[in-house]
């Protein structure tokens, strides 16, 4: 009796919801009848001329919007293009038709931002998209500072990308997941340019049909494209300093014809770069006081190349076939200076020297092959991938340590010397499909499955030199990771419309499967599990306002890193090791959002977590030395409310603003590191464009934010401004571009952490009061049809 009802209301919406007229049609370029991608179709009420709804057209040009409303009219915009606005209509079929095309706008296509009609930030279903090139974030900046800026965002003492207090995001580049995580990722974003990017699309609550992995959301870096068919691109280059030198240089080519698209990319960056680190730590015993201060230079001079290639061809008119290949080298050499002195009951008895030199090599392939079916209604759609990803790391490093008293500056023992050397070769291969089904104008279904593959092998190897000045493996303190792991993951997803109410509900399972084997220590770990991610979310669109709530569970998997027995010498006082015993970290994600008038938004979130890995610092009395590793502590919950909007001051001067507030609670369950503590955290931005005479732009951001107490560790504010000037040449081919970022010097990282008996004051002071100068020459005029890269997010996240 189920069946039969269900199948009775899916086949007879039509019939339910019949006074309701479907608007659709697609948007072209009038000059060649190029669909045109990404364009946004709103539709007002015709008689208050109230917003009503609006819908984005796809890869083929094509929208559609359902509408209740007796006469309205159209208003087409897209970069690029004039602005279109139709004559007023009226709902007299259930299906109207309308095809509109555009002319080209010469300003625009040149790549000039009408700064005060277009807003900084705004909301578009699922996602908030922040336009970094009109807010000016991207001037000057590598991409890891670039999103550093974002709302909600900054970066922590070991410079992750931190949102709403979670380090744990996915980072997508242009829709697709980017290799890496952690200290790559880092590095790979270090050597993108931040006027590249075009926008960041945050998406805080996924649904089913993402990768369960995350916990803190997924950021999607879309980066700038060309305008129209025939060959494009750009020639880059750029200069900055703050302590030392940096450069940017780079070119993209794009082709494309009726049948096949073309992308080809080169860049290389050379930076010099610095970060002052001072830690003190005191520990209270009953008859001694010993406080440790610690200072430390960590000076990099890194150059970096990276190429790409891709080729999309159009099979028919409903299938598109293609692939692409992205290919990076980093190297990197670091030199560490370090002075740590040694208190007991404050008198200053002995010191140590530091030095360490470290030689990095990275080597990163990723490749993908795609195959992409639509209908030319747009009822199925079929999308399909193989990926390919390799990680070649190699790390040299030796550190020496020299001891000293502190009267006399004689040695109390002998220098120590340790190689440290970190070979790793991590394999990715994954297979996914997806399908995308409409029934009828109220009903559609979306589901899909993915296979992945891993198979990482992870060496450290750590020597320690004897007295003969030979350096000898130390058994005790070297491993060999072995890890195999497959995930096999399936989604459903089922949407339906109801008047201005739009529904979804989905749920995701992944099976995963892995064995990390220890050759050094000839020990194993290996487990399977099924875990299942629901989610849910609907939106009521009501003239001028809009309202979504969304809920998602989501998983923290640890880094294939946590989980090897590994033994990471940092300094004399200072190691870090692994957590074979580490297990994944489950979240539960919820977000109201309201939107008016396309211009302001307020949201309300909030994620509770059980499992929470979270870093120990472990001080050992006897040994004077701290070691930092991951367990699971217990559970945590963050609650929040966040506020973005938009003010046109003058025809010439925009400002945006963005602020957050949120509570924050970490329980620690763990036997020796027991604690349950809270605080508030808010952060507030502006954000402010001029549009100038004579082709002249600026840009003037500032923020302030404060972190409050989470679990045992307590953090200063962080707070500072900075500033950018733009000039257009040579009919707009030619921009120059003249940033100064962080002016005030404070943008630092301040914490405290109080365990027991112990208490650790950490800064972390990056280059601030950076000044660059760059310029970037565009020909041609053609549109960068997309080509694909490779998916493999939730295995790159924890390389």
């Amino acid at each position: 009796m189920k069946t039969v009802l269900i199948l009775f209301l899916v086949f007879n919406i039509n019939f339910l919801f019949a006074q309701e007229t479907k608007l659709t049609g697609t948007i072209a370029a009038k000059n060649n009848k190029e669909k045109l991608a990404f364009a946004t179709v709103s539709v007002f009420n015709a008689q208050n001329n109230s917003f009503l709804k609006f819908a984005t057209t796809d890869e083929k040009g094509h929208y559609e919007i359902l509408l209740n409303t007796p006469s309205f009219y159209i208003q087409v915009e897209i970069l690029g293009y004039k602005t279109f606005k139709s004559e007023i209509n009226t709902a007299k079929k259930a299906i109207q038709n309308q095809d509109f095309y555009l002319e080209e706008d010469s300003v625009a296509l040149n790549e000039v931002v009408i700064m005060q009609n277009k807003s900084a930030i705004k909301l578009s279903k699922d996602k908030m998209i922040v336009d970094v090139e009109k807010a000016g974030l991207g001037i000057g900046n590598d991409g890891l500072e670039t999103l550093a800026k974002l709302p909600g965002v900054r970066l922590d003492k070991d410079e992750n990308v931190v949102f709403r207090g979670n380090a744990n995001l996915q980072i997508m580049i242009d829709g697709k997941p980017s290799l890496l995580t952690g200290e790559e990722l880092k590095q790979y974003l270090k050597t993108m340019d931040g006027t590249n990017i075009k926008t960041v699309e945050i998406i805080a609550n996924p649904s089913a049909k993402y990768d369960a992995s995350g916990s803190a959301g997924i950021f999607n870096i879309v980066l700038k494209k060309s305008a129209a068919t025939g060959l494009t691109g750009n020639v880059k280059t750029s200069i900055g300093y703050a302590e030392f030198i940096k450069n940017y240089n780079g070119i993209n080519l794009y082709n494309n014809t009726e049948k096949w698209n073309l992308k080809f990319g080169l860049n290389y960056n050379y930076s010099e770069s610095a970060n002052h680190r001072t830690i003190e730590q005191t520990v209270v015993n009953p008859f001694l006081t010993t406080v440790l201060k610690q200072k430390n230079d960590w000076l990099p001079i890194s150059n970096s190349y990276s190429g790409n290639f891709g080729a999309a061809h159009k099979l028919n008119t409903n299938a598109t076939i293609g692939a692409s290949a992205n290919y990076s080298v980093y190297k990197s050499d670091e030199l560490t200076n370090g002075r740590t002195e040694e208190f007991d009951n404050s008198i200053y008895n002995r010191y140590t020297i530091l030095k360490t030199q470290n030689e990095i090599l990275n080597n990163t392939l990723t490749s993908t092959v795609f195959y992409n079916f639509a209908t030319d209604s747009l009822d199925t759609k079929l999308d399909a991938q193989i990926n390919y990803a390799n990680y070649q790391n190699e790390s040299d490093r030796i550190t020496s340590n020299s001891y000293f008293r502190a009267i006399t500056n004689d040695n109390y023992k002998n220098n120590e010397f340790v190689k440290y050397q970190n070979p790793t070769n991590f394999n990715i291969l994954s297979a996914k499909v997806d399908f995308e089904k409409k029934i009828n104008k109220a009903f559609s279904i979306e589901t899909g499955s993915k296979y992945g593959y891993v198979n990482n092998d992870y060496t450290i190897v750590l020597q320690d030199q004897n007295a003969q000045g030979d350096y000898v493996v130390n058994t005790n303190r070297s491993n060999r990771l072995i890890y195999k792991e497959s995930i096999l993951s399936g989604y459903g997803i089922a949407n339906f419309t109801t008047g201005k109410l739009e529904f979804q509900a989905g749920l995701r399972a992944e099976y995963i499967n892995y064995n990390a084997t220890s050759v050094t220590s000839n020990t194993k770990n290996k487990d399977q599990y099924l875990s299942l991610f629901p989610s849910f979310s609907i939106n009521a669109n009501l003239e001028s306002n809009q309202f979504k709530f969304s809920y998602s569970r989501r998983i923290q998997r640890p880094r294939y890193l946590y989980l090897n027995p590994y033994y990471e010498y940092i300094d004399t006082y200072n190691v870090s090791v692994g957590n074979p015993n580490l297990t994944p970290q489950f979240t539960d994600a919820f977000e109201l959002v309201w939107i008016n008038k396309q211009k302001t938004s307020v949201s309300l979130f909030a994620n509770f977590s059980t499992d929470e890995m979270y870093q120990i610092i472990d001080y050992n009395k006897d040994t004077k030395i701290t070691t930092l590793y991951y367990d699971n502590i217990g559970s945590s919950k963050s609650i929040g409310l966040s506020y973005n909007t938009s003010w046109t001051l003058k025809k010439w001067w925009e400002a945006q603003v963005s602020s957050e507030v949120s509570f924050g609670q970490a329980k620690s369950d763990l036997e020796g590191y027991k604690f349950d503590n809270s605080g508030i955290s808010y952060t507030a931005g502006i954000n402010q464009s001029f549009t100038l005479a004579k082709d002249w732009s600026a840009t003037w951001n500032s923020f302030y934010s404060k972190n409050g107490d989470y679990g045992n560790t307590t953090f200063k504010p962080l707070y500072d401004m900075s500033f950018g000037m733009r000039k257009d040449f040579l009919n707009n081919k030619l921009r120059l571009n003249l940033s100064a970022q962080n002016v005030l010097k404070k943008s630092q990282w301040i914490q405290t952490t109080k365990q027991d008996n112990v208490t650790t004051n950490w800064v972390n002071r990056w280059e601030t009061r950076k000044v660059t100068v760059s310029l970037t020459y565009s020909f041609g005029s053609a549109k960068k049809k997309e080509v694909k890269e490779a998916d493999l997010n939730d295995e790159q996240n924890r390389l």
